[in-house]
């Protein structure tokens, strides 16, 4: 096997320059590169017939390899600029072989780009790799890879231009010193170099100036004779050239490098770096002047400033990173303690954004969260700063608050901009965004508590309904404490079977004869008692407890069913958190199977939350389930999303009226609505039944209205098992 390091030959040691030490600022963008990307290595390599020597490197302690064992020798083979990209080097035959996989530093991935140096094309690479592999290397990385390669290809590039310029310098101050010998010489060397050569005095005047300047400032060099660097630089720049002018008159030896701002002649500025040298008289050694060698370093300049804001601002939405947040919540605690004014933080959250990201996929994901930026900074004002800290989290403060109320306004409009609609690509679709808040003063010196306080605060905004906000008040921190402390316990409970279901009937309005029972979750916790179903099961469906859960319900109420007479079906509540889920039918078709309950005999019951999903994965589940027999109900209808159009495109086998119009059915209006849903219900062959009825007016209504089943306290409460057997086999309506 070729040996990891191999010796350098002698040709390339003075062709390269090569020294035992290494290169700061090389290594500097290599550890950079792995930060940015999160990698173990990272390098910047040139080969030649032979070997691979690293310019600079993180991660790895060699020095050189062989060319025959070097990824970057398949690199090199590519267009220029092009990346090698080998996600799983195990899996690709190319490399699965190779010492460097096999063994130390175990590389399994691998990302390269081709660059020119040394005056050939594709002669290097910028590289990073990992001892792990990754799924996936998107276009942003990617991008991201090949900006950073361009930026040290301009470096390296740039490096050669000094070399070539620190000649050109000392063959020029050896012409000042025999001007009258050696002026012809010195004018030929000048007139042909890339960079600009300009002689000075002490007063910074030019006295000469090369014709590279037509290229690099677009004036002719007759227009700057006599003329100083400090009138054609940029007002920001103005201590760059009075710094110049100062080191030029202390008579240093020295070599010094100076970079500022020169007005082009078409107007623009243009990034100048000046490598400036005092000039003598031969015959005294007083300074009489200075000689510079300029370039043009605009292209590097920008360079480094992207790869600056990459590592501050977000890539997706341009907006700061959590590190720029975080820099400048520092800054608002120090400020505040110097004046009166106080700032607020803000965290947020998107709602239901999740659902829309799942249905038309990532891209329309990001798109929203692009628009979600955009408006955000539209209500914010110049000096405040909002980030986004990942995901669809958001962060903001707000600097120079009149008085705290401020706060909650913008707050306000905050939620009413994200909650415009929004559309993408032709689909409409709706956000809405939770916030939670909290004012600082000069006595808050924490940016962890502040941001804290912040989030307690934005998890009630969510546990209170969301898309709304909350001020972080302190007896907050003790609500969130136990309602982490409920979720803790219902794993417990789940594993110790405390768990169980109750059964309400649903009857046939005009007999009182049992059709189905609905199926209730209960919880009866050993210190607290009866939980209430409202705080379980929304704190299940956010710690994913849900669906183990569902799955226990299902398996349950299908196998009690079993004891009922064959006609009488049991409705189990199914959560949007299941239906998003592929393992819904599995654990449909799994209860059924156990118990010997026919498909028939089930009826899932989903709520109007369902249809924000409404795409074909979530549709074609149904319609799978109903093939088999399964009976679809929509639970609660008219609380949430209600749009009479999606009764179309659902094949619900049932609607089910939410018990707030059976509560106001003596009102026009409600018995209006009631009215309306039965004979749709009626067109599309879905039966209807009425949720809470509660007296018998309320019956005596929704029996007019047409309402051919019920469920409510008037027949029954939800009943313990053994009840609802009896119930099934000669239970009746009281009134009937």
């Amino acid at each position: 096997m070729p040996p990891l390091e191999t010796p350098l030959p002698e040709h390339n040691l003075s062709a390269l320059q090569r020294s035992d030490e290494r290169d700061p600022t090389l290594d500097a963008m290599c550890r950079t590169a792995a930060a940015l990307f999160g990698v173990r290595y990272a390098f910047v390599s040139h080969l030649d017939t032979e070997c691979q020597l690293f310019l600079g490197r993180e991660g790895l302690d060699v020095q050189t390899t062989s060319r025959s064992i070097a990824f970057c020798a398949l690199t090199v083979l590519g267009a220029p600029h092009e990346p090698l990209i080998v996600l799983d080097t195990h899996r690709d035959p190319r490399f699965a072989g190779n010492p460097l996989v096999t063994g130390a530093p175990y590389l399994r991935f691998y990302a390269g780009v081709p660059i020119a140096h040394a005056g050939g094309s594709n002669t290097a690479t910028v590289c990073i790799a990992d001892d792990a592999p990754r799924n996936a290397f998107g276009e942003a990385d990617r991008h991201r890879l090949l900006d950073l390669a361009k930026f040290i290809e301009a470096t390296l590039c740039g490096r050669a231009a000094q070399i070539e310029a620190e000649h050109a310098r000392e063959h020029a101050e050896a012409a000042y010193a025999a001007l009258r010998e050696s002026e012809h010489r010195y004018r030929l060397l000048a007139e042909n170099a890339n960079d600009v050569i300009v002689l000075g005095d002490l007063d910074m005047r030019r006295l000469y100036i090369s014709p590279a300047v037509r290229t690099v400032l677009g004036y002719e060099p007759e227009e700057l004779i006599g003329t100083t660097p400090a009138a054609f630089g940029h007002p920001d720049d103005a201590h760059v050239f009075a710094d110049l002018r100062a080191k030029v008159l202390m008579e240093s030896d020295g070599r010094f490098v100076a970079c500022g701002r020169h007005r082009h002649k078409a107007g623009h500025y243009v990034w100048i770096e000046a490598s400036v040298r005092s000039a003598r008289d031969p015959q005294t050694g007083h300074p009489v002047g200075y000689v510079a060698a300029l370039r043009d370093v605009t292209a590097r300049r920008e360079a480094e400033e992207q790869v600056r804001h990459m590592a501050l601002h977000d890539a997706l939405t341009g907006l700061p990173n959590r590190t720029l947040f975080r820099d400048r919540l520092d800054q608002a605690i120090a400020r505040v303690a110097h004046t009166a004014n106080s700032f607020a933080v803000l965290v947020c959250d998107l709602d239901r954004f999740k659902a829309i990201n799942d249905s038309f996929g990532h891209p329309a994901g990001d798109a929203l969260l692009q628009v979600v930026a955009a408006r955000m900074r539209a209500v914010l004002r110049p000096y405040d700063t909002v980030a986004r800290l990942g995901g669809d989290e958001f962060a903001i403060v707000l600097s120079y608050l009149d008085k705290p109320c401020s706060a909650s306004c913008l707050a306000d409009d905050l939620i009413a901009a994200v909650s415009e609609p929004i559309d993408l690509d032709g689909h409409v679709v709706e956000v809405g965004v939770s916030i939670g808040f909290t004012i600082a003063s000069a006595q808050d010196a924490s940016a962890d508590e502040l941001f804290n306080r912040a989030d307690i605060a934005l998890y009630e905004a969510k546990a209170a309904g969301r898309n709304i906000y909350r001020e972080f008040c302190p007896d907050a921190g003790a609500r969130i404490t136990t309602r982490g402390q409920l979720g803790l316990d219902m794993k417990e409970a789940l594993r110790r079977g405390e768990f169980r279901l109750v059964y309400q009937p649903v009857v046939k309005a005009a007999t009182g004869a049992v059709m189905s029972f609905e199926a209730l979750m209960r919880w009866r916790h050993p210190e607290r008692g009866e939980i209430s179903p409202g705080e379980f099961i929304p704190l299940a469906e956010e710690n994913g407890l849900i669906v183990p859960l569902g799955t226990w319900a299902l398996q349950e109420a299908c196998h009690e069913a079993m004891n009922w007479p064959p006609h009488v079906r049991v409705g189990v509540n199914v959560s949007p958190v299941q239906l998003r889920q592929e393992g819904l039918e599995a654990a449909v078709m799994t209860a059924l199977a156990v118990s010997g309950l026919p498909a028939t005999r089930l009826k899932l019951e989903v709520t109007e939350s369902v249809l924000i999903q409404d795409t074909d994965e979530v549709l074609d589940r149904l319609l799978r389930l109903r093939a088999l027999g399964v009976r679809i109900a929509l639970d609660d209808f008219g609380t949430g999303y209600s749009s009479l159009s999606y009764l179309r495109r659902f094949p619900f086998d049932k609607i089910k009226i939410d018990r707030a119009f059976i509560r106001d059915i003596a009102h026009s209006d409600a018995a209006a609505i009631v009215r309306a849903v039965v004979g749709i219900g009626e067109r599309l062959g879905m039966g209807i039944v009425a949720e809470g009825v509660e007296t018998m007016e309320q019956l005596e209504l929704v029996r007019r209205e047409g309402c051919g089943e019920v469920q409510g306290f008037l027949f029954s409460r939800p009943l313990p098992p053994r009840e609802a057997r009896l119930y099934a086999e000669g239970g009746q309506v009281r009134a009937a």
